[in-house]
């Protein structure tokens, strides 16, 4: 990723280097690290302990507490912290010989930790935060979300909006294609006026997730994954 030119895409996740992906996950395994799992077939975040490696393709996993039911094999994405650094993979677990195996042949990545870090939204993805409290009144009000963070998202609040200011919370369901629909009071950040043509006016709002918990920010932070692969597999760029 080119950070110096400004019309590079933003990504909120960086590729890890080869070399050092082999390095994290021997580390991971030497410290018996807990990795958070989001699999395929469940919505809840269960957790494996990592154990050892073998030949850099395979983490074998003793299973926790919240995660002594799975025993089916799935595609899934694992994150897990390490130096202060948070780290994901798109991967697949197996069960052999009394182990939970996660495949890491594949790409590693780094959560991008600057205020930045965002991805942008194409115009023609299916992307919408829909509004369903503001400034004290229930309302049910389509607004496209034009970027997403770790941390927020950038709306477009339509005519019929109430206006809104800095420091206001609002209430609404955040829909990304075809995934379910997610709940989220958020508190606005910043907030300016977008003239059209025809005296039209919206509103661009920036908005911070409120009480985000660690299984929140796990399962979000996966979405978010998730969300940039589709966007840069469906609309590449010219």
């Amino acid at each position: 990723m080119n950070s110096s030119n400004p019309n590079a895409p933003q990504m909120i996740f960086k590729k890890v280097a080869l070399s050092e992906k082999k390095m994290l996950f021997r580390e991971v395994a030497h410290d018996k690290l807990q990795v958070a799992v989001k699999g395929s077939s469940q919505e809840e975040l269960f957790h494996l302990i990592a154990v050892q490696t073998e030949k850099d393709e395979a983490l074998l996993c003793h299973h926790t507490a919240d995660s002594k039911s799975i025993t089916t094999a799935q595609k899934c994405v694992v994150n897990f912290a390490f130096n202060n650094e948070r780290y994901f993979i798109q991967t697949e677990l197996y069960f052999e010989a009394g182990w939970a195996v996660l495949k890491i042949d594949g790409d590693l990545f780094q959560l991008q930790r600057r205020a930045n870090a965002r991805l942008d939204l194409p115009e023609k993805y299916d992307a919408l935060f829909i509004l369903t409290k503001a400034v004290g009144k229930s309302l049910f009000l389509d607004c496209r979300v034009k970027d997403i963070s770790a941390g927020g998202i950038k709306i477009e609040l339509p005519q019929t909006a109430p206006e809104v200011k800095i420091g206001d919370i609002l209430k609404g369901n955040l829909r990304l294609g075809a995934r379910r629909a997610i709940e989220f009071e958020v508190e606005v950040r910043f907030v300016q006026k977008k003239e059209h043509g025809g005296g039209l006016t919206t509103q661009i709002a920036g908005v911070q997730f409120l009480h985000v918990d660690t299984l929140l920010e796990g399962r979000l932070l996966s979405l978010v994954m998730d969300l940039q692969r589709e966007i840069f597999l469906k609309y590449p760029k010219k």
